[in-house]
């Protein structure tokens, strides 16, 4: 991993340390659960706030990001793979989560309803994104859709809580964070 890639990595950690804290409250790990993080990149945010939790996935579609997690975050394991196809059976993890990467996903629709059936009945999903309102703007967005593979769509609290229920969720709801915005819901 590059010594930049590195640095911007600990300062995005660094900037969302609050929301973070809030992102391991609310998922509450303890000792047995199964914690899947959809779109973890190189596990610098997921090393932050699953600690205490059994077994830690990161599923990531950049094959450079795997590579750089497994050399760096040995206890966390790094799986290459898509949201939209979770190469996991039914029923595997306690908790899902995904940290300002949902709005990366292409068929998000698809990705719910992959995220629901990889949760064990009475599983937690824990999505956290940034409000549009906070989105990068349109030179950005256009050079990290390029990075990212091309696709982003940020959602209002609202928007995304109507898609998370149209998942097949229940039990969902939303609350700030202090960057952005949290949303729950329960297999």
């Amino acid at each position: 991993m590059s010594v930049l890639v590195r640095l911007i990595e600990r300062a995005s950690v660094r900037k969302r340390a609050a929301d973070l804290a809030e992102m391991r409250a609310l998922l509450a790990p303890v000792s047995g659960v199964r914690l899947l993080d959809v779109g973890g990149g190189a596990g610098a945010a997921t090393e932050q706030f699953a600690t205490g939790c059994a077994e830690v996935v990161v599923l990531e579609p950049n094959r450079k990001k795997v590579g750089q997690g497994r050399k760096f975050r040995p206890t966390i394991r790094f799986e290459e793979g898509r949201a939209e196809e979770i190469p996991f059976p039914d029923a595997t993890f306690d908790r899902v989560t995904a940290v300002v990467a949902f709005h990366h996903i292409e068929d998000q629709g698809r990705a719910l309803r992959e995220m629901r059936r990889v949760l064990r009945d009475s599983g937690r999903l824990v999505l956290f994104e940034m409000l549009p309102s906070r989105a990068p703007g349109p030179i950005y967005q256009w050079i990290g859709g390029y990075r990212h593979g091309g696709h982003m769509a940020f959602h209002s609290p609202d928007q995304l809580t109507e898609k998370v229920r149209a998942g097949g969720f229940t039990r969902v709801s939303n609350r700030p964070g202090a960057l952005g915005y949290f949303v729950l819901a329960t297999k």
